[in-house]
């Protein structure tokens, strides 16, 4: 029986981070675990695993990675659950820090790091995303003085077995890859759970390398916000929360970088309108 089991989503995946993310789980310091990789009906898919502990479950049909996470989690033999994506890499201790912040709350998330390689992608880390960006995650969500978070990011999280299929899972009926892990969050807090907040939990993301990616990026963001809005029945305190990001952001930038990372902030506020506004028109017809 492992320990945790970790569940990947998959779709149409970029053979290279496949390749990093397997070597980087392969490689951890707890060997005790297993992995489900659950490819979501990607066109002739072709994966190689490194060794027995991984394996693959097919669906026909695309359904999305909230739908691909629940399905995953359902074939778990562990106790424990660690959600990540095929965009990342975890450092080497990851999995043995998420069991240790599964031992202080039936949720542990931990600390997603943008792996910076372009200028461009250095900006956009600025800003905190995802999960972290280059800030850290205590700088984009606020950590309370005992440690405890009140969100999460969905490619660097832990859960108790048990205390995920109480919650439920990811919610299926979510349109849009981005907003879902928000949500599930909000509803652990609403029911009473704890997000403990584990910064040597470490996952490696890639970065945003383009401006038209980036753009693409908040739009959906924009759209998820429309469905996290109805779905949650207040989100008071989320403009504060992301005025006090960006002063973390500009303040990170520093003098220099600093015009250019208030420029994305701008067009991360415009772009993500953009995605709200079309997404509740697109409903309302």
């Amino acid at each position: 029986m492992p320990r945790i089991s970790v569940v990947v989503p998959s779709f149409a995946p970029q053979e290279e981070l496949l390749g990093q993310l397997f070597a980087s789980l392969a490689e951890q310091s707890l060997s005790d675990f297993e992995v489900i990789v659950v490819d979501d009906g990607s066109p002739d898919p072709d994966y190689v695993f490194p060794d027995a502990r991984f394996r693959l479950v097919r669906r026909d049909q695309r359904r999305g990675p909230a739908a691909c996470r629940n399905a995953g989690a359902a074939e778990a033999a562990a106790e424990a659950l660690f959600f990540t994506d095929t965009d990342c890499r975890l450092e080497r201790d990851t999995l043995t820090r998420a069991l240790e912040g599964l031992e202080r709350a039936p949720v542990s998330v931990g600390d997603t790091i943008t792996d910076v390689k372009t200028a461009f992608g250095g900006l956009v880390a600025a800003l905190g995303f995802p999960g972290g960006g280059i800030l850290g995650f205590e700088k984009v969500w606020r950590v309370d003085a005992d440690g405890f978070a009140r969100s999460f990011s969905s490619c660097n999280v832990a859960f108790r077995s048990a205390f995920f299929r109480e919650m439920g899972g990811f919610d299926e009926s979510f349109p849009v890859a981005g907003g879902e892990d928000t949500v599930l969050a909000r509803r652990v807090v609403d029911g009473g759970g704890a997000i403990w907040y584990e910064k040597r939990q470490r996952v490696f993301h890639v970065e945003k390398p383009d401006l038209a990616g980036f753009l693409r990026w908040q739009v959906i963001r924009g759209r998820g916000n429309f469905h996290i809005r109805r779905r949650v029945s207040s989100v008071g305190g989320y403009l504060r929360l992301r005025v006090w990001t960006f002063r973390n952001s500009l303040a990170r930038a520093g003098v220099l970088r600093a015009p250019a990372v208030l420029a994305l902030i701008g067009l991360s506020v415009a772009a993500q309108t953009a995605g709200y506004w079309l997404e509740r028109r697109r409903w309302a017809g």
